[in-house]
């Protein structure tokens, strides 16, 4: 396990990330941590708002900012947005868990809500595309690659922290 003992949650938008790290946090006593949130928090707006105000590659600036807040952090449960794995130093962080699900199982676990607060999902064809391009990355960089695909939470988290130890 990294020093810091931090787990980076990394995969495509709507794998479960944030769920996830929660709920790991919660089991294993950790602090929660979610790039997103942090984000939204800091401009007091939606994603889907930033992305349209400000442009994408705004927003991947100041995911790139956070990178230096959270390689500062140690014992937190971190859930990145999908796509904090195009930053170089994500490694400082800690130990990458990449969950890890087809493009169709993600959809199939979304509504129609949480589709539409993802802007890079506003067309899927666009989103299948990005999505197979990610995977090289989130495998590349992972630590461990952990299969979501019909577990349970607490299945997941169990499987996790088998690897982590």
């Amino acid at each position: 396990m990294n020093k810091k003992d931090n787990l980076l949650f990394v995969g495509f938008m709507g794998c479960g990330k944030s769920t996830i790290a929660k709920a790991y946090a919660k089991k294993y006593d950790k602090f929660f941590l979610d790039t997103d949130e942090l984000i939204k928090q800091k401009f007091d707006l939606e994603i889907h708002k930033i992305f349209s105000l400000y442009g994408e590659d705004f927003f991947r600036n100041e995911e790139k900012k956070l990178i230096y807040f959270l390689k500062n952090l140690k014992n937190a449960s971190i859930a990145s947005g999908g796509g904090f794995i195009k930053h170089k130093k994500i490694k400082k962080i800690g130990t990458i868990v990449y969950l890890k699900s087809s493009f169709d199982y993600i959809l199939n676990r979304l509504d129609e809500t949480q589709i539409l607060s993802r802007p890079l999902l506003s067309n899927l064809a666009n989103a299948k595309i990005l999505f197979d391009q990610r995977i090289q990355k989130y495998e590349k960089k992972a630590d461990f690659i952990i299969d979501i695909e019909d577990k349970s939470i607490d299945q997941i988290i169990t499987q996790i922290k088998k690897e982590v130890k």
